[in-house]
């Protein structure tokens, strides 16, 4: 008969193998990409083999010069950061408003903007092009960020952290002659650091990976982004340098590692006390 404590250890010891086997399986693609970046163009599908034979450490200076990368890292740390400045602006006051406030049809309005989460961005990409064109806005930082400035997702996420937080302590502010814009500022908010700084991750790495929106409204190279930089490394006479690829896809996704290693701890937080109430 198991113990309660021999319980606790197989548990633990299931538990802790499941991950390492998601980790692992997560995990492979992106050694191999980095171990592939230092392969020879012509061994890097060689099968069998990971570690290259020899270590070519010119496919990153060489990758580098391939495209203007340092317009490009420009071009997507700035169109990154607006991005994520709109959504800390527009996604906690509406998630506030929903989670707070009491007005006519709330419900309602709230379960019509929930169902644009169901809406490919696809199917609006055309009329989103149009309105950008029609205002002579293509090949802005603007045009870049439009479709960015709010998210139904963090709007979402938002309201279902503000739940879990007691009405008593803004009953309180009030008591104390605060107002709601203050209550939502000095009590609110300082309590939400984990659900905001996962919020800060999600719509950092969603404008650093975007790809199809980017490359519809810029044609000048000045305006490009990273992940659209990368078709430049495709030459149409030799054909794709696929060790040089994936050297900068390696710079690439550096600093979206950097930003999650650092908010991890507040993005864990984030997640698990959604829909705690």
């Amino acid at each position: 008969m198991i113990n309660k404590k021999n319980y606790k250890i197989l548990f633990n010891f299931v538990r802790y193998f499941i991950l390492i086997v998601v980790a692992f399986f997560i995990a492979v693609p992106y050694v191999w990409m980095i171990l592939s970046s230092f392969r020879e163009g012509e061994n890097i599908f060689i099968k069998g083999s990971w570690i290259p034979d020899v270590w070519r450490w010119q496919n990153y200076p060489e990758a580098m010069e391939m495209a203007p990368f340092g317009r490009f890292f420009i071009n997507s740390i700035i169109t990154s950061i607006l991005t994520v400045a709109a959504q800390l602006i527009t996604c906690p006051l509406a998630a506030f408003a929903f989670a707070k406030l009491e007005f006519k049809s709330k419900k309602a309005l709230f379960n019509i903007f929930l169902c644009t989460m169901m809406v490919p961005t696809e199917s609006t990409i055309i009329a989103n092009y149009l309105t950008i064109a029609s205002l002579h806005m293509t090949d802005t930082y603007f045009a870049i960020i439009a479709p960015s400035l709010t998210s139904m997702f963090a709007i979402f996420l938002l309201r279902q952290f503000f739940k879990t937080i007691p009405d008593a302590l803004m009953d309180a502010a009030k008591i104390d002659g605060a107002n709601v814009i203050q209550s939502f500022l000095m009590v609110i908010l300082p309590l939400a650091k984990s659900a905001l700084a996962t919020i800060v991750i999600f719509g950092f790495v969603s404008s650093w990976n975007a790809y199809l929106w980017p490359t519809l409204v810029t044609s000048a190279t000045d305006m490009r982004t990273v992940q659209t930089g990368l078709r430049y490394m495709v030459d149409p006479d030799i054909g794709s340098q696929w060790p040089k690829i994936l050297a900068a896809s390696t710079v690439i996704i550096l600093p979206v590692m950097a930003l999650f290693v650092s908010l991890q701890k507040y993005f864990v937080q984030g997640i698990t006390k959604v829909g705690i109430k």
